[in-house]
């Protein structure tokens, strides 16, 4: 799980996100893995844990879509599920900054008002707790999940 977590957030925080197309063949090989170890729920242990529920969140979020999977639409339900109950928990917290970016993916990406809603006041809270640096970025992503409720 730390492996996979370390890589993640090394392609994404160059600031544009994952791009497929800039990933080793054997760093995808281990997503896909991953990923269909997730999906035959051999991961259920990273649940018990704020990384490792960011794990299963990444697989079935980006990682399904980044891989075309079949049920990337389906697993993005289950990816939103282990948000919320996460969100419940108070496992966010217990993650960095960037880090809780990407647990909360599956509010921002959500049909629902009730998850963009909470997303916001999320958000909200976050800004307090940022350093300065960080604040333009967690602000524009408040705006754009803002303008997403309307």
């Amino acid at each position: 799980m730390e492996q996979f977590l370390q890589q993640w957030f090394y392609h994404y925080e160059k600031g544009d996100g994952v791009d497929i197309t800039a990933l080793k063949p054997d760093t995808l090989t281990s997503w896909q893995q991953l990923l269909s170890q997730a999906k035959q729920g051999q991961l259920e242990s990273w649940k018990k844990t704020p990384p490792g529920r960011l794990g299963l969140i990444l697989l079935m979020g980006p990682i399904a879509h980044l891989l075309d999977d079949d049920t990337a639409l389906t697993l993005q339900t289950t990816a939103r599920e282990l948000c919320v109950s996460g969100v419940e928990r108070g496992f966010d917290t217990q993650l960095e900054p960037i880090q809780r970016r990407c647990f909360y993916d599956p509010l921002f990406y959500s049909n629902k008002a009730d998850d963009k809603a909470l997303l916001l006041r999320l958000l909200q809270g976050m800004q307090s707790q940022l350093e300065s640096d960080s604040k333009p970025a967690w602000s524009a992503w408040y705006k754009q999940a803002a303008i997403t409720l309307q």
